[in-house]
């Protein structure tokens, strides 16, 4: 099955992590947030990826990143979040 996904907005994390688990509970294996979507990260959002993070693997799914831009990568470097997540290629056009 591929992965699903979701483009994440911290404004919408609620609906965002409603939609993940809910694929999860669908079957899927992996659900991939695209953060190519926002132009940075700050501390709310790190809090809520995490959080989501914690409850994907308590449903048995894997939760992974779709990161390139240079903001969103600097940040998942400097807080660790690229060593807990899987970062994934951005998917040509």
């Amino acid at each position: 099955m591929e992965p699903v996904v979701i483009e994440y907005r911290l404004s919408a994390h609620p609906a965002i992590e409603a939609a993940a688990l809910a694929a999860f509970e669908g079957g899927a294996s992996r659900v991939v947030l695209d953060l190519d979507v926002v132009d940075s990260l700050d501390h709310e959002s790190v809090r809520g990826l995490i959080a989501l993070l914690r409850r994907a693997r308590a449903a048995g799914g894997e939760l992974a990143l779709r990161a390139s831009r240079p903001d969103v990568t600097r940040t998942l470097s400097v807080t660790g979040l690229d060593r807990i997540f899987t970062i994934v290629e951005a998917q040509p056009i």
